[in-house]
């Protein structure tokens, strides 16, 4: 049975203890994020990205007309760059001030604790055969775990949540570092809205899109059963901070945070924020432009997954991250992202889906190429990223699907300029 309408209900059955909730919050220093400001150096290789105001986003068939212009909206988004924002969508300010709050405090723990949760260590037991590793386990990513070119260690580290939506897993049955332990009634609620209320509507929009029922794409790929973890949306939330870096660094690594990539899920939500790093790659030109900040939003990516699904009709988005401007130099860039996974079981192509629009379009499973699922997908382009070196200057193809993963040079030019 889906919980979806208890389910903020059912995680007040978790709450911490508020007592000692503070006392950990004031023994690690809980305080807000300082974030960038605004960059004031000049860019014209930026891109404003279509922003879907979700307090146009109404239930039942009064809001059916209103439901229809956001789905036109998001279908010229997804189907040109694979990247869209979300505003209004119901998390105010201070619950984004406060996520950002615990992803800073969750990477200021101590490297000895760090070292004790590293990424894919204490995965669950039924996910010990699953190549999760470093990058997509439960725990830390360290610093400088992926080598760029010439050698250069990474400047980001993260911590992944996994089963947030399962809560007697992810409560009862996870290990965490102290500082997450007593907060995790707090990201199991952020991590559980974006996937319970907003992913919901942004794949009810979907449907208006391929012209299937209302809920369907949310019922058969990402609906929630509590304890069946091997039918489970899983995916994973994460907290992510990249550190200021040298010149040294900029010069050995062409000012690359992130090498570029398309993200292997079906998609991606990520908390808008300041600095000027985010690159998106158009798919008709090949530049590279600027996606701008919106305070409050939801900064949303098409993942591999979906554009399977689709039959190639949404774009997986290509993004990566560069060096900030001189004047944001010396901020750390904080973030929160939820990497958003269909059941794992469900076939990535176009007969899965049976759209009319699609139909139409001709976009159909290719006959030619073994039916994949989400899971095998997931393992193949999850392995890739957990190499250490990937360093590649064409694209990928797993089970004869391309991909994009870790470029680097001639594929990476300066924001502005043609790739080659």
């Amino acid at each position: 049975m889906s919980d979806t309408e208890n389910w903020k209900e059912a995680i007040a059955g978790y709450k911490t203890d508020p007592k000692l909730k503070a006392e950990v919050r004031k023994k690690f220093n809980f305080r807000p994020f300082k974030e960038a400001p605004i960059s004031k150096i000049p860019s014209k290789d930026t891109i404003e990205l279509d922003a879907l105001d979700f307090s146009k986003f109404k239930e039942g068939p009064e809001g059916l007309e209103d439901r229809k212009k956001l789905a036109k909206q998001l279908e010229g988004a997804v189907t040109k760059y694979g990247f869209f924002k979300i505003v209004n969508f119901g998390v105010s300010q201070e619950l984004i001030n406060q996520v950002l709050s615990l992803s800073q405090g969750t990477l200021e723990e101590p490297e000895e604790v760090k070292k004790q949760f590293i990424g894919g260590e204490r995965n669950l037991p039924h996910e010990k055969e699953r190549p999760l590793g470093v990058v997509r386990g439960t725990g830390y990513k360290p610093l400088g775990y992926w080598k760029y070119t010439n050698d250069t260690p990474d400047n980001v580290e993260f911590f992944n949540f996994r089963y947030f939506t399962q809560y007697d897993t992810f409560f009862n049955k996870t290990e965490y570092p102290e500082f997450v332990k007593y907060n995790l009634d707090d990201i199991a609620y952020y991590f559980n809205y974006i996937h319970r209320e907003v992913l919901r509507r942004v794949v009810n929009l979907i449907d208006l899109i391929l012209e299937i029922p209302e809920g369907t794409t949310y019922r058969k790929y990402f609906d929630v059963v509590q304890g069946d973890l091997e039918n489970a949306p899983n995916g994973s939330g994460r907290f992510l901070l990249y550190h200021p870096v040298s010149d040294e660094y900029n010069e050995k690594t062409g000012a690359i945070w992130m090498r570029g990539h398309a993200d292997g899920d079906a998609l991606t939500f990520i908390l808008s924020q300041p600095i000027l790093s985010l690159q998106i790659r158009e798919h008709d030109t090949g530049i590279w432009k600027y996606a701008t900040h919106t305070p409050g939003a939801l900064v949303v990516n098409i993942g591999d997954m979906f554009q399977q699904l689709t039959g190639g009709y949404f774009k997986s988005s290509i993004h990566r991250v560069v060096t900030a401007p001189e004047d944001q130099r010396q901020y750390y860039r904080d973030t929160v992202i939820y990497f958003c996974n269909p059941v794992p079981t469900v076939y990535l192509d176009p007969d899965s889906l049976e759209s009319p629009k699609l139909d139409r379009l001709g976009l159909k499973r290719d006959q030619k190429l073994e039916r994949i699922t989400a899971r095998q997908w997931d393992d193949k382009k999850g392995e890739f990223f957990n190499r250490t070196s990937a360093n590649r200057t064409q694209n990928i193809s797993f089970f004869g699907r391309p991909t994009v993963g870790s470029l680097i040079g001639e594929q990476q030019p300066a924001a502005g300029k043609v790739s080659s």
